[in-house]
């Protein structure tokens, strides 16, 4: 038994040491950095690199590669965090609250993770390359969403630990920094977690934010959608407090997967193409509807 301990910290040693370490904090040169959104006085990355199980099952272990961002500007704090293991094979987890499908890889100084989201709604391609002194870091990201090319490139600079502190602080919740959140079940939830939770409530359902909120007024209560959904969520709590011990094993796509009411059977042919064209309407009226972005409005945000 010793010998295999022995043997299991050996090639986790030896994993960590075939992977360039990007470990520690580092901040965005703003100045050569290329992104869309809107604009941000400050970009920290804090990147942590360690061994840990891949596979549940056969306890296969990994180098897993976990990207924490935060960034500060006219909309306040933001963070997002993307988490995926450098072994070159797919493994789902969850990106901006959406499930994924993440496979990273090594080759030389550079870190590569190809994402794929869980329905074909977006995709990108992400790269870390560190420079040969190690005190550069650049990402480069090329993807879509839902159809649109974006693209960025963050050019950062290694910093002390010191400078992660406003990483390591807990966020505000969600009762906090947004308005009007009524529901019990988001109150509590650290911001970033907040959004990434409305971000999987629209995949779930197939719809955009606006299904549910009054666009540029998201505190409005004036749309009967946003009434049904705060029971929903109540009710989907629930049945999770009362049967799974509260974990969530029921969650909103165990219904609706992908339609913005769930469904009594398997669509058949006729119905899909219906479906299919009312979509396509209710696109069309929604655009021809939209009020313009106020002037000098920023474009979507991206990472």
């Amino acid at each position: 038994m010793k010998k295999l301990l022995a043997l299991a910290a050996l090639t986790g040693t030896l994993m960590l040491s075939q992977t360039p370490d990007m470990s520690g904090v580092w901040r965005a040169d703003l100045t050569k950095s290329k992104r869309q959104g809107p604009p941000v006085v400050t970009y920290l990355v804090l990147i942590e690199q360690k061994d840990a199980v891949f596979n549940n099952r056969t306890k296969e272990q990994a180098v897993q590669f976990t990207d924490t961002t935060g960034t500060w500007g006219q909309r306040g704090e933001q963070r997002t965090m993307l988490a995926f293991f450098l072994n070159g094979k797919p493994k789902v987890g969850s990106y901006s609250g959406i499930p994924t499908e993440l496979t990273g890889s090594v080759d030389g100084n550079k870190v590569t993770v190809k994402a794929e989201q869980a329905g074909g709604g977006s995709s990108f391609t992400r790269t870390y390359e560190l420079s040969a002194d190690g005190k550069t870091l650049t990402m480069n990201e090329d993807g879509t969403n839902e159809g649109r090319p974006m693209h960025s490139t963050i050019v950062m600079d290694k910093q002390d630990q010191a400078a992660a502190e406003p990483l390591m602080k807990p966020e505000e919740v969600a009762s906090v920094h947004y308005k009007n959140v009524k529901t019990d079940a988001l109150k509590g939830l650290p911001a970033s977690q907040f959004i990434n939770t409305m971000h999987y409530f629209s995949w779930s359902l197939g719809k955009e934010c606006t299904f549910c909120h009054v666009e540029r007024k998201f505190d409005s209560d004036d749309k009967k959608e946003k009434q049904t959904a705060r029971k929903m969520i109540d009710m989907v709590a629930a049945i999770n407090e009362h049967n799974f011990e509260s974990k969530p094993e029921v969650k909103c796509f165990t219904c609706h997967e992908g339609n913005g009411h769930p469904l009594s059977h398997q669509l058949f042919a006729d119905e899909i193409q219906a479906a299919k064209e009312r979509a396509a309407r209710e696109a069309a009226d929604r655009e021809a509807h939209r009020p313009p972005p106020p002037a000098g409005a920023p474009p979507p945000s991206q990472h």
